[in-house]
């Protein structure tokens, strides 16, 4: 049986703040909790986590804490300006995630390769990331699944980079 059925729980030790919606339907995100603390997820939720004030070292520790929650189908890193590309490296152990909002972090085309590694993520937050340029949608092509691109305010990548990037089924917000 899937365990994203039964109660779950987890814990960590940073301020979080989680929230829940059910399984496979498109509802908008509940609050469930902040913490550090001890987190309830009622059978049938998936979990979003969004964490603030974080680094690259900090985020290393806060993926320990998550990697291997089945439940875990969507993080909200924006506005974390201290996430780089070494930080993005630690995110390949959260084989769940369908959704990553790295808005307004400092990451850099190289970076994004370190995404690849996300089996089943289908929407991808870039926004004001600004120091990507044309050479990430190499990394971006290297995503089967992914379904949603948002690129707003980042000026370095073009209208005819998106064109070669070739792909119809992929919604770009710019």
């Amino acid at each position: 049986m899937n365990t994203i059925l039964q109660p779950a729980r987890f814990s960590s030790a940073f301020e979080i703040e989680v929230y829940i919606r059910p399984v496979d339907e498109q509802q908008d995100w509940q609050a469930l909790d902040h913490g550090p603390g001890i987190f309830h997820i009622p059978p049938g939720h998936e979990v979003m986590v969004r964490v603030r004030r974080m680094d690259d070292h900090l985020l290393r520790e806060l993926v320990s804490e998550l990697a291997g929650l089945p439940f875990l189908t969507a993080l909200n890193l924006s506005e974390n300006r201290n996430i780089t590309d070494a930080g993005l490296a630690y995110l390949h152990s959260l084989t769940h995630l369908t959704s990553l909002n790295l808005s307004s972090c400092r990451i850099t085309d190289s970076g994004l390769a370190h995404l690849c590694a996300l089996p089943h993520l289908e929407s991808l937050n870039l926004a004001y990331c600004n120091r990507l340029t044309d050479a990430c949608l190499k990394h971006i092509r290297a995503m089967p699944r992914l379904r949603y691109l948002d690129l707003l305010g980042c000026l370095s990548i073009t209208h005819a980079g998106l064109s070669r990037l070739g792909r119809r089924n992929l919604t770009i917000h710019r």
